[in-house]
Formats: structure tokens, sequence, C-alpha cells
């Protein structure tokens, strides 16, 4: 018998389901195409526990001037990239880089109240905004604090790629965007953003350009936000950013599994 005629028999007596997924019918093993998950708490990128890898982060001389500060953000995004690409590859979700955007354009996304944000991040046409005006007035110019923030919508690159933007933009707009539960489900983004900052902050601390003193710095800082609606309180704002830049480990950066208590 023909090793076709024994997989069609093979097919008849056991039916499809007997293949594996990734399997086919000659046994050779075919890849799973990466994918997101639309999913909180139960997304892999936190049921899956992973660390950032220690990676030396080399940034050009920190300035003010536009094409300085362009210079020191593209190089702290590839950074970004460097360090995080693995960790989300690794889960088998699709990795794209996101595009640096410093004018007050702010593409096809808008601020919930109509004002401007220090900077955010575009999962409508994958750009993250670093307005120079706004991020020199709303850091003091500190390169540490300014680190941190593009680490914090970096953060939210990082839940687009996996899937948690798209799931907790699905349940706000269900919820209303400005009830409590929708007010809610923006705090347990944000945060989580902060969290993630506080991974990459942790894997450059002592390499390359960000010094230990830096990275604790940058992680510190995120204790001096505001927003408490729709970011949390100062006081958990900090919180977040020091589980991620003390535990570096995606699974701590749970917020959706976390108490409401710990995210208001």
């Amino acid at each position: 018998m023909t090793l076709g005629a024994l997989a069609l028999v093979f097919l008849l007596v056991f039916g499809i389901d007997a293949i594996g997924p990734t399997e086919s019918v000659a046994g050779v093993a075919q890849a799973e195409a990466p994918r997101a998950v639309v999913a909180l708490a139960t997304n892999p990128l936190l049921t899956y526990s992973a660390s950032l890898a220690q990676n030396t982060c080399t940034l050009p001389k920190f300035g003010r001037g536009l094409e300085q500060l362009r210079a020191y953000l593209t190089a702290e995004l590839s950074c970004l990239d460097a360090a995080w690409k693995p960790l989300v590859t690794a889960l088998n979700m699709p990795f794209e880089p996101t595009t640096l955007v410093m004018d007050s354009s702010s593409g096809e996304c808008r601020s919930r109240d109509d004002s401007s944000p220090v900077a955010f991040y575009c999962g409508a046409d994958n750009q993250l905004h670093m307005p120079i005006d706004t991020v020199l007035q709303g850091t003091d110019g500190i390169p540490a604090v300014i680190v941190g923030v593009l680490a914090h919508e970096y953060g939210h690159h990082v839940q687009d790629l996996s899937g948690i933007l798209l799931a907790e933009s699905r349940r706000e707009q269900a919820a209303g965007r400005d009830t409590p539960a929708g007010l809610e489900l923006s705090r347990r983004l944000e945060l989580q953003a902060n969290c993630f900052a506080g991974m990459f902050l942790a894997s450059v601390a002592g390499r390359g350009s960000i010094s230990r003193s830096m990275a604790a710095d940058g992680a510190a800082a995120f204790a001096d936000g505001g927003g408490e609606s729709d970011h949390g309180s100062p006081a958990h704002q900090g919180r977040w950013a020091q589980i991620g830049y003390q535990e570096n480990k995606t699974a701590a950066c749970n917020t959706w599994a976390a108490a409401q208590g710990d995210v208001s």
C-alpha cells in the first residue's frame, strides 16, 4: 500500500482531529503563524512569566534640541526593540517596530479629554508620539524621566502586539469610556505600561549609557504622575513601576488580575 493510501486509511479510521495542529500527514512539524491573543488576565504574555534579558543600551549625548532629542529617543527605541522582540516572538506573537513621531500631530488617535498628553502610543496607526514641547515640559527635560516615559509608551506597543490593547479597548467601549468601569480598565492598562517600563529599565540598568542610578530614577519618577481617574494615583503609578523594576517578570505585571484597591 502506498504512503498516500495509508494516510487516507488513517484519516478515515481516526478522523482529521487525530492529526496534531502543527503536524502534516507525513509527520513533519509545521510552524504555527504568530498571532496576538485578544485577552487580558489570561493573555499568554502574562500567564507564561518571562523576563527581559540584560541588554546594553547605548545612547548618544542628550540634548534638548529637536534633532538631538530625536537621535536620543530613536536610539532608546532600538534598545526597546532589542529587549522586547525576543520575548514577544518566543510566545509566538507577531513583532513589528513602532514609528516615532515628535511633532504635535495625533495621528488616528485622540486623547480622552482633548488635552495634550506628554506622550502617547496610537495603536490605530502604530505610532509612538513624543512631541518635543510636551515631553520637555512634562519631564522638566530630565533624561532619566524621558527614558522612562518612552519605555511606558512602548509598553503600550507591547500590549498592542500581544492583543491586550485590543481586548481592553473592546471592554472599555462596552463599559463606556468615562464610566467607573471604563476608567478602571484604563487605569489597569496604564499601570501595566508602567510595570513594563520598569522591566525595561531593570534590563538595561548599569549597562551602556543607562547607569543603575539613572534607571532607578526613571522608575521612581512614575510616582510623580497624576491623572488618577484614568492613569491611577501617584502611589499606584510608582508601585507598579517598581514591581516591574524589581521583579522583571511579565506575570508580575498582570494588573488585570490585581485587586481593585491596587489599581485605584
